[in-house]
């Protein structure tokens, strides 16, 4: 077993990490046991692909690091009989390096610890009714959510956030989620008499500034009186927890509390597990959590799919109790109900979208993609749309293309006058990709932008610094306040001396020397990764060449989602169609844990 894992090393079927964790485990175990080997390599490898565990079921019995290998796993009752009996793989509860549990889910020890905390808090903030004064929260609903049937979802949302401690509001782009809890804010504080302690937080800098931008302009058309009482100011989720730049490590745990009565998070489908864990144990217990985002996105880049676990499958079915209550705050009748309460009492959907129109382009095409509608696909990209044109250069003509587009939607970053208008125009275009690599992905776009720019006189001076680069962070600097995403711009002080210049929740802009960066690339193209939490006026999005298993229906829908008024899909090698047939699955027991109907439930299927 040794061998074949070096030679799956060898081949990039497996990481070094992977290899080195699993002779651990075994020194750790005392004995050679090829099946600890197999099972500890496989664990850390799932968890590097994106995976809470390793459901052993997806393995047992099946030939492994084909094709080099005729290796196969054992069966699962086998499997599971000798991992347990290795002395470091336990049930949970217990204190092993993995943890093997009831339904053969292997995990590594800290992935299985988390997943627990989170599920045992919110399942315990789930439960039941907050008290509410009914006249008063309904007058104010009434006053907050003046619209017709089309405000019904979010006011209803609202109602619920009024008498649940943990809520989840989901939703696409354009259906409402900002303006609905700029409400939710203006409600509760309201009810509160103004005392809340209210943190508003989101994954990255760059999701805050808008966050924080969003509720600015819904407080816009509220009475005044309610305008002033929400809050606006946003941060960062690090920020908020107090990361400590030297140790990585935050300030605020379990022993050290927030002082908060309401934590709201956007873009909570950035969130990953271990982050989630962090912040559910260190927010009081009594403290209302409110989680928005779009479940239909992408995942967070680290492990897990936590908030499509916590949204669940399908729409939610709300409690008897919990559908009375919400009716009589919002005069709104709604079905009867189910018999037993669950996780669907904390989650609403918003489903009306206001950004595209019903007749636009890019909100049909989202639909479809959503849908998983291949059969009328073709049909519809050969329709005109005023927002959306797909096309498909042939690949001898798409280099030349991509250039025209290139130069098209980047001269106007170059013609700035200074840093402020040189971002916003790098706000309103942005091209896309699926991959980093290769012609359509981002080395080879950004290769070519800046050949291109250099060819016609765009780059000042040969070096790889010049005035207009567009940049984008790689890697989180707490001490510099910048994450992963942020997309900041080259341009020269009042002494000419270039900074990286980044904006600021305020409004404003901060520079960066340029030897303090942390780790970033060129950013006239980026992935759709790096782009989640963004939008942009025009987006160009790149399918690549060749077809490669990154791509999904969830990322062609991030990606269709990031424009808000044009979309330019490039598939040169006709694989829309294919890449909407793929869900991007994550394997986890989140999902099982948080929507067991009763609390007996989990605990049978821990044993």
């Amino acid at each position: 077993m040794r061998t074949l894992l070096k030679t799956a090393v060898a081949s990039g079927q497996l990481r070094a990490v992977d290899l080195h964790g699993a002779l651990f485990l075994e020194e750790l175990a005392g004995k050679s046991s090829p099946t600890l080997l197999l099972a500890g390599a496989l664990a850390s490898q799932a968890v590097g692909d994106g995976h809470i565990c390793l459901p052993l079921a997806t393995v047992a019995g099946q030939q492994v690091f084909a094709p080099s290998s005729t290796e196969t796993a054992p069966s699962q009752g086998e499997w599971r009989k000798q991992l347990l009996a290795s002395g470091v793989v336990g049930i949970p509860g217990g204190q092993e390096p993995l943890i093997l549990d009831g339904e053969n889910r292997l995990y590594l020890a800290r992935y299985h610890a988390c997943e627990s905390l989170i599920a045992e808090n919110l399942r315990s903030r789930n439960l039941g009714l907050l008290p509410v004064e009914e006249a008063r929260a309904a007058e104010l609903l009434a006053r907050l959510f003046p619209g017709g049937v089309e405000a019904g979802s979010q006011k209803l949302a609202a109602a619920v956030a009024a008498v649940k401690q943990f809520a989840v509001i989901s939703g696409g782009p354009g259906t409402g989620k900002t303006y609905t809890v700029a409400r939710i804010l203006a409600l509760l504080q309201a009810l509160a008499g103004g005392r809340l302690r209210i943190g508003l937080a989101a994954p990255t800098g760059r999701a805050a500034a808008r966050l924080q931008e969003s509720i600015g302009r819904a407080r816009q058309d509220m009475d005044p009186d309610l305008a002033a009482l929400v809050q606006e100011q946003a941060g960062t989720l690090h920020r908020l927890l107090g990361m400590v730049p030297e140790t990585g490590r935050f300030r605020h745990t379990r022993n050290n509390l927030l002082l908060l009565d309401l934590l709201i998070i956007d873009e909570a489908s950035m969130v990953d597990v271990p982050l989630m864990a962090a912040l559910v144990e260190a927010l009081p217990a009594k403290a209302r959590l409110i989680m928005l985002g779009d479940r239909d996105q992408l995942t967070s880049v680290e492990a897990g799919s936590l908030f499509g676990d916590i949204c669940g499958v399908g729409e939610p079915s709300w409690s008897i109790r919990l559908s009375r209550q919400v009716s009589r705050l919002t005069g709104i009748s709604l079905p009867g109900g189910t018999e037993i309460e669950s996780m669907g009492d904390s989650v609403s959907m918003l489903h009306a979208g206001y950004r595209f129109g019903e007749g636009g382009g890019i909100g049909k095409l989202a639909r479809m993609v959503n849908a998983g509608d291949q059969e009328n696909l073709a049909a519809f990209a050969e329709q005109y749309h005023d927002d959306l044109a797909v096309v498909r250069p042939a690949s001898e003509h798409f280099r030349p293309w991509l250039a025209a587009r290139l130069l098209e939607g980047f001269a106007p970053c170059f013609a700035a006058a200074g840093p402020e208008e040189a971002l916003a125009a790098f706000a309103r275009f942005r091209v896309l990709c699926a991959l980093r690599e290769g012609p359509a992905g981002v080395a080879g776009v950004n290769g070519l932008a800046e050949q291109i720019f250099r060819s016609r006189g765009l780059l000042a001076g040969s070096g790889a610094w010049y005035r207009g680069r567009p940049l984008v962070i790689r890697k989180n600097h707490y001490g510099l306040q910048l994450f992963n995403g942020d997309a900041g711009i080259v341009w020269p002080d009042r002494e000419g001396v270039l900074h990286a210049w980044f904006p600021r929740p305020d409004g404003g802009l901060w520079p960066v020397a340029l030897s303090m960066l942390p780790a970033h690339d060129t950013a006239y193209a980026a992935t759709v990764h790096q782009a989640q939490g963004s939008e942009f006026a025009e987006v160009l999005f790149l399918l690549p060449l060749q077809d490669n298993r990154i791509l999904s229906r969830e990322l062609v829908y991030t990606a269709l989602t990031r424009a808000r008024h044009k979309l330019t899909l490039a598939d040169p090698a006709s694989l829309l169609a294919k890449s909407i047939s793929r869900r991007a699955v994550r394997y986890s027991g989140l999902t099982a844990r948080l929507w067991c109907k009763k609390k007996e439930d989990l605990s049978l299927r821990e044993k």
